[in-house]
């Protein structure tokens, strides 16, 4: 009987592998940004798995911080602003994508005084992939 279950297991074994081989690496890239200013008052990230973008504003200054997030999504490319406007030492904002794995994608985080203020401090692009 224990052959038996030997010869069950390699062939379990055998086809598990054959699966694992088969299945593509689809290994996204995570993103992480802050802003320039001496304090880092914002703070960007993009979680390849979930295809989430965060942005934290970290100092308690007025301002906000906001991430530019450029994507290729399933039918166009987006370029997309994303604030955190609640004040610094609350929840960050937090916004779900849907963009094919493999697709590109850039990140930025910038300081802004209102929602149309101008952006200052900002990151400069970083790049990561779905």
């Amino acid at each position: 009987m224990s052959r038996v279950k030997s010869a069950l297991c390699a062939v379990a074994a055998a086809g598990a592998a054959a699966i694992l081989a088969a299945s593509p690496a689809s290994a996204g890239t995570n993103v992480s940004v802050h802003t320039t200013d001496p304090w880092h008052a914002g703070a960007a990230g993009f979680m390849a798995n979930g295809d989430e973008v965060t942005v934290c504003d970290n100092r308690s200054d007025g301002k906000r911080a906001t991430a530019i997030f450029v994507y290729t999504g399933r039918h166009s490319s987006e370029k997309v602003n994303i604030s955190d406007t609640n004040g610094a030492g609350n929840s960050c904002a937090v916004k779900k994508f849907d963009i094919p794995e493999g697709n590109r994608v850039l990140l930025e985080v910038c300081v802004q005084d209102g929602a149309n203020g101008a952006l200052r401090s900002c990151s400069g692009d970083k790049e990561g992939k779905a």
